[in-house]
């Protein structure tokens, strides 16, 4: 699930070189960038405005919104160990996000732990794929070997989307209600 640990904030150089704007299948264009520390407001109205269903699916639980050191943690990420991409559009002349996706760097042999989550009126809008896309590019260049996540073994459209993307999803040996999504990069 990703869950927040004692960590010193320490940033490293802000990845604009991550920074995209994308145009979707049906005309839309949205903006794919690393999170900033400034972006915590605008993290807890995403997962607040989630449903239920797609909350509990991005955190194994049903939390109807952030705490304040889930924010953090989000937020606060170092770009190289920890790090987090929004997709984001600009509705009524303010930035909304729309889904995030994020790893982090594993103490094992050089994999790293990822998530990915769509705004409910943005699925199946192609805003997931960006952000995979996006975040196995990133992942690649920081040489990482590998990206791998759990996804509830009821998801069926997650696990379609992860193994039309070349992950191979086996049943989690530590809880048999999970899949592990895995990705050798």
């Amino acid at each position: 699930m990703l869950a927040p640990e004692a960590l010193t904030y320490v940033i490293h150089r802000y990845p604009a070189h991550l920074i995209d704007r994308v145009t979707l299948a049906d005309g839309r264009s949205i903006t794919l960038r690393p999170v900033l520390p400034q972006d915590q407001a605008m993290a807890r109205s995403f997962v607040r405005q989630l449903s239920p269903e797609s909350r509990y699916a991005r955190f194994f639980a049903g939390f109807p919104e952030l705490s304040q050191s889930m924010a953090t943690y989000l937020t606060q990420v170092d770009y190289t160990r920890h790090l987090g991409l929004i997709a984001e559009t600009v509705d009524d002349d303010c930035e909304v996000q729309i889904g995030e996706a994020r790893y982090v760097v594993a103490d094992d042999a050089g994999g790293a732990e990822f998530a990915v989550a769509v705004d409910d009126q943005w699925q199946g809008s192609g805003v997931g794929a960006k952000l995979m896309d996006a975040l196995e590019r990133a992942a690649r260049g920081a040489g990482i070997s590998h990206l791998y996540g759990d996804v509830l073994a009821i998801n069926r459209k997650a696990r379609a989307f992860f193994e039309r993307r070349g992950f191979i999803c086996e049943t989690n040996p530590a809880d048999a209600t999970l899949l592990r999504a895995t990705l050798v990069l």
